[in-house]
Parts: C-alpha cells; sequence; structure tokens
C-alpha cells in the first residue's frame, strides 16, 4: 500500500469489514472503528501498518479487495504498544488492547517462516469476480518470495463462503478454537496451505 496515493479510510472499512462484531462492540459503530484503523493503518510500524498492506485496485482506481499480512518479520508487542499509546487516548489504547488479547485465543500459533493472511477483505460490490483468490494467489507468490515454508490464516467458524474459497485454493483446517458462553459461540479455524 502507498499511503500517499491510496485511500487509508477505505482501506479500514475493509478491514473493519474483516471483524464486524469485533469492532462493533468496541468501538460502535462502523464510522468510528474505521476512523481508529485508519490512524493504524497511516500511522505504519504496527500489524494494521501500510507496510503490511496489499491492495487490490479495479481499472479506476478504486480499491476494491485487501490484504493485511506479515511474514516471518513480525511486528514485536512493544512497537504495537508504542503504536496504540501514541495514536490513541487511554480508553481506545485500552480496547485495542483487548482486540489483541481476543485475538490471541482464536489466531494461530506462527512460526517465523510462515507467511500469515492476518486479513482478505473484498469490497462488497466487488464479491464474486476472483478478487478474493487473486488476493490468496498474490499472498503465495509473496510467501515464496520471503522464503517462508508454510501460508497460514484464520476464518470465522461462521464464515462458510470463506472458508469454502480458502478450501478450494488449498487450504486445510489443522485446528479449531472457539469459546462459547450462554448460546454465544466465537470461534476460527485455523488453515495452512505448505508451500
Amino acid at each position: 500500500m502507498d499511503k500517499n496515493k491510496h485511500d487509508s479510510f477505505k482501506v479500514s472499512e475493509l478491514i473493519y469489514e474483516a471483524d464486524t462484531e469485533t469492532f462493533d462492540f468496541f468501538f460502535g459503530n462502523q464510522r468510528n472503528a474505521s476512523e481508529k484503523l485508519a490512524k493504524l493503518v497511516e500511522a505504519g510500524d504496527n500489524h494494521l501498518g501500510y507496510q503490511h498492506i496489499y491492495v487490490v485496485t479495479n481499472d479506476n482506481q478504486e480499491i476494491v479487495g485487501v490484504m493485511v499480512y506479515s511474514a516471518g518479520d513480525d511486528i514485536g508487542s512493544i512497537h504495537e504498544l508504542k503504536a496504540l499509546f501514541a495514536n490513541f487516548n487511554l480508553l481506545d489504547f485500552l480496547r485495542f488492547l483487548m482486540i489483541e488479547i481476543i485475538d490471541s485465543l482464536f489466531l494461530s500459533n506462527l512460526g517465523v517462516d510462515d507467511f500469515y493472511y492476518a486479513i482478505i477483505a473484498v469490497d462488497g460490490n466487488a464479491r464474486g469476480q476472483g478478487i478474493g483468490s487473486f488476493i490468496l494467489k498474490e499472498g503465495i507468490k509473496l510467501a515464496r518470495e520471503k522464503g517462508c515454508r508454510r501460508a497460514v490464516l484464520d476464518v470465522d467458524i461462521k464464515n462458510e463462503g470463506a472458508l469454502r474459497l480458502y478450501e478450494r485454493f488449498g487450504f486445510r483446517k489443522f485446528k479449531e478454537k472457539s469459546l462459547s458462553f450462554f448460546g454465544w459461540k466465537k470461534g476460527a479455524f485455523n488453515m495452512e496451505y505448505i508451500l
């Protein structure tokens, strides 16, 4: 992503779409959450920073998809905390910290030679055009360039469409993580593609 060329707010809206339930719980609505996410995208040096975002545009240069990734060069926890503290008030800092803690319960454990698709999101108006598959292919190319041995992603257990896409592409489930409370259930399938 080129932060001088691409619209950080549009990118943040797509990031929001990847986990609306969580972002709405902590930030109330799409606009508020997207504004906060855009700060992290623009700031860089964090796991949602522009350096870790691959943007897909259409012929009109409109953003139609994003991939947020890491590849063995994971941003350390100290850098992550510094980015949050530098960009947010204490309450928002704590909200993002809680999201990190919750995510850690469900997301894959990564090795130093793993390529991680943290977020794959396609604009609602552009779905069904092969953009998700294109993002997966580009991620695999990037993973190979970086010398990774495995591509990893997590998919919400309720997201059957994404699960079908990833399985068709060749990803396989290697773990399921979930929590249930009084009829509420949240969870993810951890999936891998051996390179």
